[in-house]
C-alpha cells in the first residue's frame, strides 16, 4: 500500500492539554500536517510566540500547516475589528509559519450575501496570503451562501485567482446533497486544493440540524454509512494528492488521551485509503488449502500426558 500523509484538524487534536504537549501527540501520532484556529494563533502570539511554535512543529515532523477559518473577510455591516484583527494575525502567522493554507468560510449568517459581491474581497485576500507564501482556500457548508461544493467551485473558478483553492470536506459536500458523481461532474479540477474526511450515519440525527451534527458527529473514517473510499477515489480522480486532512468529532473520540484518540483516528483513515489504493488491484490470493497446524489455544495434551501430570499432582502431594 502506498504510504500517505495525513493532516490533523484543530477538532481531531484538540484538548485540554497545552497546546506543545498536543503538537507533540499529532507528531507522534503519524500526523504530518495539522490545522491551527485563530484561538491557537492568538494564544501562541501572546505566549512562546511563532517562531518558536516554528521549532516545536520542526521537532514533531509537521510539515503541512493550514490555519483559520477566517469568517466575514467580505466587506459587510456586520464584519467587525476583530475580525479585522484576526486576518492580521493569520497573515503574521502564515508568514512565520510557512503556512501552507489559508482556510476561508463561506458566509453563515441569514439572509446572506451574494456569492457574486465576495468576489473582490476575495481577490485581494488571495492576493494578501500569496505574499506571504499560503494558499487560500474555501470551505463551503450547506448552511451558507455557497451550500455545495460544486457551487463554491464556480465561485472559485469565475474569481479567477491563481491563488484561491477550494476545500471539500466529506461532511459538507455529502450532506449538502453532493453525490461523488456530482462532484466529479462540478468541481473543477483545477480547484481542488484541499480535501477533509469523516465519516457520518445514513442519515442526520435526529434532534440535530446539520451544522450541530457537523460539529459532534464526525465519525472514524469507516466508521460510518459513507463510500469513504469511493470519495477518495473521486477526487484523486480530479487530481487531488496528499495531504489528506482528517476530521474526527464524536463524544467518544473527545473521552479518549489525546494520544489515543490520534492514534485511532490516523489509523482508521490510513486503513480507508488503504482501501481506496486497492481498488482495482489484483485480488489477493486464495487462502491456503491445506491443513492448517494445531493452535496452542486448541492444543488437547494426550491422555499419558494427563495421567502424568495425576501422578506429578499426587508425587508433590498436590490434590489431582
Amino acid at each position: 500500500m502506498q504510504e500517505h500523509d495525513l493532516l490533523a484538524t484543530s477538532w481531531t487534536w484538540a484538548g485540554v492539554e497545552p497546546i506543545v504537549e498536543r503538537i507533540r501527540a499529532v507528531g507522534a501520532a503519524g500526523f504530518a500536517g495539522l490545522s491551527l484556529t485563530l484561538g491557537d494563533l492568538h494564544e501562541v502570539r501572546a505566549t512562546m510566540g511563532f517562531a518558536e511554535l516554528r521549532r516545536v512543529l520542526d521537532g514533531s515532523g509537521i510539515v503541512w500547516v493550514q490555519l483559520g477559518p477566517l469568517e466575514r473577510w467580505w466587506t459587510c455591516a456586520g464584519r467587525t475589528a476583530d475580525q479585522d484583527a484576526d486576518r492580521g494575525v493569520v497573515l503574521e502567522a502564515a508568514a512565520s509559519l510557512s503556512a501552507w493554507q489559508v482556510i476561508a468560510r463561506a458566509d453563515t449568517t441569514l439572509p446572506g450575501i451574494s456569492p457574486a459581491a465576495m468576489i473582490d474581497d476575495w481577490l485581494e485576500l488571495a492576493g494578501q496570503a500569496a505574499k506571504v507564501g499560503a494558499q487560500l482556500v474555501l470551505e463551503p457548508e450547506p448552511w451558507s451562501n455557497l451550500p455545495t461544493v460544486e457551487r463554491a467551485s464556480r465561485f472559485v473558478a469565475a474569481a479567477g485567482h491563481p491563488n484561491g483553492g477550494l476545500l471539500v470536506d466529506a461532511m459538507h459536500a455529502l450532506r449538502g446533497g453532493s453525490t461523488l458523481a456530482s462532484i466529479q461532474q462540478g468541481v473543477a479540477p483545477a480547484t481542488l486544493a484541499a480535501v477533509e474526511l469523516s465519516d457520518g450515519l445514513l442519515h442526520t440525527p435526529a434532534g440535530m440540524t446539520l451544522a450541530e451534527e457537523s460539529r459532534e458527529a464526525r465519525h472514524l473514517p469507516g466508521a460510518g454509512a459513507w463510500d469513504l473510499p469511493g470519495f477518495v477515489r473521486t477526487v484523486r480522480d480530479l487530481g487531488y494528492d496528499e495531504p489528506w486532512g482528517v476530521e474526527v468529532r464524536t463524544a467518544a473520540h473527545r473521552a479518549m488521551p489525546i494520544g489515543d484518540a490520534l492514534r485511532t483516528a490516523a489509523a482508521a483513515t490510513r486503513a480507508v485509503l488503504d482501501a481506496a489504493d486497492a481498488y482495482g488491484a489484483p485480488a489477493a490470493p486464495a487462502m491456503p488449502t491445506t491443513p492448517a497446524p494445531t493452535s496452542a489455544v486448541d492444543f488437547e495434551p494426550p491422555a499419558s500426558w494427563q495421567r502424568s501430570d495425576r501422578r506429578r499432582d499426587a508425587d508433590t502431594g498436590t490434590p489431582a
